[in-house]
């Protein structure tokens, strides 16, 4: 799905969106304040609402998530005050359409999503992101149009996609809980996680398109290991995800912080369609 270049103001500065017992806040941020498609500035005024947004969240046990154009070290204006604020709130992710290519990036404490324009195909086949927040757990899969059935781990969280907080509020389970999203044509007929030479099957939560269960881990030395869930439906067609879980107290090596946030962005990992190729015009300069 094509990201939006400026997202219309549904309030004076933004748009929050906030349901009584969300873990997620939605956060949309106007990326011209200033009227120049080259500006990318952020006033004062909306600094400040979303400080409070951000806050205000924080205060609810919230995750923060935020709708930019923009990576926030790309601004001109207001450059300095949104980092401060990602960072004082712990914001887990911002998610983002200017590069045009898809691309993640981690710097330890906040993931960076974008997504390239679904008519763009110079990095492969038409298609859309779906980026989903389980709990605060963040998952992020490119899915091709038409590709059905399809399925995105929404939990555990892969290992590329850890932060500090994610870290920070693990602890040490015989357990892995593990949930799926899958959309179909025809109804879901089987679904299993498979860890280390273990399978279990999935349950379908009531009037959900979720499947969910947990697989023993209590055998499993500390480590990284695959995780699959393959799913099949009624006509015998079938879709797979595959995620790197982090089991037991195993420590994830330190991820270096780069000062742009661009610089972070994770390598290649083509089962997510992250094909690393970066063709759209920001990073390479490629002419369209």
């Amino acid at each position: 799905m094509k990201k939006l270049c400026q997202f219309h103001r549904l309030d004076e500065y933004g748009d929050a969106l906030r349901i009584h017992g969300w873990k997620t806040r939605f956060i949309a941020m106007n990326a011209f304040d200033v009227p120049d498609p080259g500006s990318f500035a952020v006033l004062p005024e909306q600094i400040q609402w979303l400080d409070r947004q951000l806050a205000e969240a924080t205060g609810r046990g919230q995750s923060g998530l935020l709708l930019f154009h923009y990576c926030p070290s790309d601004l001109k204006l207001g450059r300095e005050q949104v980092i401060e604020l990602v960072r004082k709130h712990d914001a887990r992710l911002i998610d983002m359409g200017h590069t045009h290519y898809n691309e993640l990036g981690n710097d330890g404490r906040t993931l960076y999503t974008a997504t390239r324009s679904t008519g763009q195909i110079e990095e492969g086949p038409a298609g859309f992101p779906v980026t989903n927040s389980d709990n605060g757990i963040v998952s992020w899969r490119f899915l091709e149009l038409g590709d059905l059935p399809a399925i995105v781990i929404t939990s555990p969280g892969d290992e590329r996609l850890l932060t500090k907080s994610d870290l920070t509020d693990r602890t040490a389970e015989g357990n892995l809980h593990v949930r799926a999203k899958i959309w179909g044509r025809a109804g879901i007929d089987r679904v299993q996680a498979s860890l280390q030479q273990q399978d279990v099957p999935l349950r379908q939560v009531p009037g959900s398109g979720i499947w969910e269960g947990d697989l023993p881990t209590a055998a499993a030395p500390d480590g990284i290991y695959p995780l699959r869930v393959p799913a099949e439906d009624v006509n015998g067609k079938t879709a797979e995800d595959s995620i790197c879980v982090l089991v037991g107290t195993a420590a994830v090596p330190p991820r270096k912080r780069f000062e742009r946030d661009q610089d972070n962005a994770l390598s290649a990992w083509a089962e997510h369609g992250l094909l690393g190729t970066q063709l759209g015009p920001n990073k390479n300069g490629k002419k369209w």
